[in-house]
């Protein structure tokens, strides 16, 4: 049996002296960077410094554990367990020096999030949930809101599918206070998992992207895929809400 509560400070410790890197070259206004899948999709050496870091903490601290990480191969252990890692969430932003990035690390059973923790070292902003637990941001405990539909602010995001993303965001656009999207998931999550924002519908992104949906769940709020069905991080696409304005974005895909 894992210990989640140990787990937890462990990677808190790691996620803040990680910060200490990116806060760093976050003020490198030249940063050099390359391009994976198209040109929006970047890679910085700060990117592979941070996953570097991870892997060789989870090798060291937990080697019976599979991870799986944006920037690096799986290794695959005998383990019904993972780490899921994103060393920064929010590469464009950082590369443009615009202060929404997040480290985030997610710990998985069976696809399903146990605990998740991801760290904006710009706002030092850390949140954490634990299956049933709760969720928390620097230690304090947070709660969806309960906005309707119409006073709601809504992020979309089906990048690099923008035929999808327009249809999606006329379909809502309309009923809803504001469409937005800040280029990077975690925040975005975190955001309605602490009032900020009230609901996120996203397509075609990865695990480590949607694997702190367990911060919006155990803040209350309702996660599903786009069907509406129980969501796992096997999955490409999610609707993360309030609760309150869940059926309403359902029924506008």
């Amino acid at each position: 049996m894992l210990d989640l509560d140990k787990i937890r400070l462990d990677l808190e410790n790691l996620l803040l002296s990680l910060g200490r890197i990116v806060r760093k070259e976050f003020e490198n206004k030249n940063k050099d960077f390359s391009s994976k899948k198209d040109a929006n999709d970047l890679l910085t050496k700060t990117d592979v410094e941070v996953n570097d870091k991870i892997l060789a903490y989870l090798e060291k601290n937990y080697p019976q554990i599979t991870i799986i990480s944006e920037e690096a191969e799986e290794i695959t252990r005998d383990s019904e367990y993972a780490f899921v890692i994103d060393p920064i969430d929010g590469t464009r932003n950082f590369v443009r020096n615009i202060p929404i990035l997040h480290i985030g690390i997610g710990l998985v059973h069976k696809n399903r999030t146990l605990l998740c923790m991801t760290y904006n070292p710009l706002s030092e902003e850390l949140f954490y949930a634990i299956k049933g637990k709760g969720s928390f941001r620097n230690n304090k405990r947070v709660k969806v809101g309960n906005r309707t539909l119409e006073l709601s602010d809504v992020v979309v995001r089906t990048i690099p599918d923008k035929i999808l993303e327009k249809e999606v965001v006329c379909n809502i656009v309309g009923d809803v206070y504001q469409v937005k999207n800040n280029m990077c998931c975690h925040d975005e999550i975190s955001g309605v998992a602490c009032d900020k924002f009230d609901g996120f519908i996203s397509k075609n992104s990865s695990p480590w992207d949607y694997c702190h949906f367990l911060l919006v769940e155990e803040a209350g709020g309702k996660v599903t895929d786009w069907k509406g069905d129980e969501f796992d991080i096997s999955k490409d696409n999610i609707v993360a809400s309030n609760g309150v304005i869940h059926e309403e974005l359902l029924n506008n895909l």
